[in-house]
């Protein structure tokens, strides 16, 4: 059976995979979407960035405090 270092590599592919495919999916996608709905995406993927460059943070610190911004988000635009 593989060890904890080949798995973790093996995840860590997987990821890096993943991510290419999000941005090829998302650079087709937005010429769908108007204005708005594209600064509200860039405010968005702007702040997680942000919160990354903190390498004083942890991953899950970062990730509690986008769900809270991003939910309140979605909050206010579903009562668009």
């Amino acid at each position: 059976m593989a060890d904890d270092a080949q798995v973790k590599q093996h995840l860590l592919e997987q990821v890096a995979e993943t991510h290419e495919r999000f941005i090829e999916l998302m650079n087709e996608r937005l010429d769908e979407v108007g204005r708005r709905e594209i600064e509200l995406y860039l405010g968005v993927i702007g702040k997680l960035t942000g919160k990354l460059e903190n390498r004083g943070k942890d991953l899950r610190s970062i990730a509690q405090e986008m769900f809270a911004e991003v939910a309140s988000l979605v909050m206010a635009e579903l009562g668009r």
